[in-house]
C-alpha cells in the first residue's frame, strides 16, 4: 500500500479553514448572525444586498469538505442561486476558490475575481468588508 497522498485524495478529505461571521439584515426587524466560510459571504450579498450584509473577520475556523462544498452550497441557496455567483460550471470555480484558500489561509484574490463575475452596478472600493476588524 502506498502512503504517499496524491491531490483526489486531498480533496476528499476534510479541511479546517478560516470562517467569518456575516451580520445579515433581513428586514427592518430582523438581524441574523452566522458563521461562514468567506466564500459563502458572496451568495449572502447576492441574496439580501451587499448593504444587508457586514462581514467581521474571526479567529476561527471551521472544518469543510471541498468536494462537497458545491452541493452543499446548492442545497442550502438553491442550484440558481449557487450558479449566478460562481458560476455554471458544476462547481469549478468554488473549487479553485477553495483550493486557493487552503493554500493560502486567505481570500483576497479570489475575493476580487469573483466581484467581477457577480455583475454589481456599483464597484466597491474594497471586495471584502471588514468593519470592526483589521484592514488588510
Amino acid at each position: 500500500m502506498n502512503n504517499s497522498v496524491n491531490h483526489k485524495e486531498l480533496i476528499h478529505s476534510d479541511f479546517q479553514i478560516k470562517e467569518v461571521e456575516a451580520v445579515v439584515r433581513r428586514d427592518a426587524f430582523t438581524t441574523i448572525h452566522v458563521h461562514v466560510p468567506p466564500y459563502e459571504t458572496n451568495i449572502l450579498r447576492n441574496l439580501f444586498g451587499r448593504e444587508n450584509v457586514t462581514v467581521f473577520e474571526r479567529p476561527s475556523k471551521t472544518t469543510i469538505t471541498p468536494e462537497q462544498e458545491y452541493d452543499r452550497l446548492c442545497a442550502k441557496y438553491g442550484h440558481e442561486v449557487v450558479a449566478k455567483v460562481f458560476g455554471e460550471d458544476d462547481g469549478d470555480r468554488l473549487m479553485e476558490i477553495v483550493e486557493g484558500l487552503m493554500k493560502e489561509g486567505q481570500l483576497p484574490a479570489q475575493e476580487k475575481a469573483l466581484e467581477g463575475t457577480l455583475g454589481q452596478a456599483t464597484p466597491q472600493p474594497e471586495p471584502f468588508e471588514t468593519k470592526g476588524a483589521k484592514k488588510r
